[in-house]
């Protein structure tokens, strides 16, 4: 039995988006965190952590010409203690230490690329495993293989990407505005077990508003063109639960709320962690990588591009049936918790 709890958030909307832009940009400039663990996140080290705050910022020890400054409101929703030394120290009352170092990784920055550049993202999963028609799967092998800065993107994809980063600093506060939930921010994840640290993660944002910690993910549908009628899912879409698990698995956290934004209302899903549907991906990514990524580049050293397209992989691999039929099952199974349409907002309950 389903029961919805109904509120008007009109009045927030401008509200929640116009002050939304500030805390954004401040969490971007925050400072970095080489190589953090934290007691709910035991998989993942990242190389950036950060949170932000609607009250005040605690300024820490300038380095140089820099002055660098932590913002409160920690993911973890507890109290932080900041030791001013160098490098700095910080501890919350859950003992979370974190190394810090005064270079900034923001996402879509250099030194961001540069960590995502040698590695298989969560956002490339579903095309490793061959769920797009045609050359995707190849595509992804080459940009890996050959290592070239200049990426062929059709102008279709540019400007949905486009969309979804002009975007998700609103989405996110719209979030933020709807559920009460404090967001913490993170530029990339990469996974603590050496075997393992081929994979990162670049989630939108990391919550801690339940005993087991979670994900937020953000999705700004482009709407083929035409995002300003865009309305938003009634059901989370198949082709994002190898991004949504791997998540989950680099970072060892339980959940992940799937939000989807639009001009016109927004959903949110709970997605929950399902680790046979793990084991199977990553049997397919792991052989990706290792057979013919690998391989591929170690060719190119020796015998040129001829010798690495030995190694070129299959437009789908002999499971990718298999995996996208688990997939949809999963996703037909992830809990729809509200829906916003202009400004009018349910919650659900099952």
């Amino acid at each position: 039995m389903v029961a919805a709890v109904s509120y008007n958030f009109a009045a927030d909307r401008g509200r929640s988006i116009a002050g939304g832009a500030t805390d954004y940009d401040c969490c971007r400039w925050a400072i970095a965190i080489e190589c953090l663990t934290l007691p709910t996140m035991n998989n993942a080290y990242m190389s950036r952590f950060c949170s932000i705050s609607h009250t005040a910022a605690i300024p820490l020890p300038s380095r140089g010409s820099v002055v660098l400054e932590l913002f409160r409101s920690f993911s973890t929703c507890s109290p932080l203690v900041v030791v001013p030394s160098n490098p700095f120290i910080i501890r919350n009352s859950q003992a979370l230490t974190a190394q810090i170092s005064a270079s900034d990784t923001t996402q879509r920055s250099e030194e961001w690329f540069a960590l995502r550049k040698d590695r298989l993202t969560t956002s490339t999963f579903s095309t490793a495993l061959g769920f797009w028609k045609g050359t995707r799967r190849a595509e992804l092998w080459s940009e890996k293989v050959f290592a070239s800065d200049a990426t062929t993107v059709a102008d279709s994809a540019k400007r949905a990407m486009e969309w979804g980063v002009l975007n998700e600093a609103p989405a996110i506060e719209r979030y933020k505005s709807i559920t009460g939930h404090d967001v913490g921010y993170m530029g990339f994840a990469i996974h603590s077990e050496r075997r393992f640290d081929w994979m990162g993660a670049s989630p939108d944002g990391l919550l801690s508003c339940t005993p087991e910690a979670g994900i937020l993910e953000v999705k700004c549908p482009y709407n083929k063109g035409k995002p300003d009628l865009a309305l938003p899912w009634s059901t989370m879409p198949f082709y994002y639960m190898p991004q949504i698990q791997g998540q989950m698995e680099i970072m060892d956290r339980e959940w992940v709320d799937l939000y989807c934004w639009t001009p016109n209302g927004s959903t949110i899903f709970r997605v929950c962690r399902e680790r046979g549907y793990w084991e199977l991906i990553h049997g397919i990514l792991r052989e990706f990588w290792w057979e013919n990524v690998i391989p591929a580049r170690e060719a190119l050293l020796v015998g040129g591009e001829e010798a690495a397209n030995y190694y070129k992989p299959a437009p789908v691999h002999k499971q990718t049936g298999l995996v996208i039929s688990k997939s949809i099952s999963l996703a037909a199974g992830a809990k729809l918790l509200c829906k916003e349409i202009a400004g009018h907002v349910e919650f659900f309950t099952q």
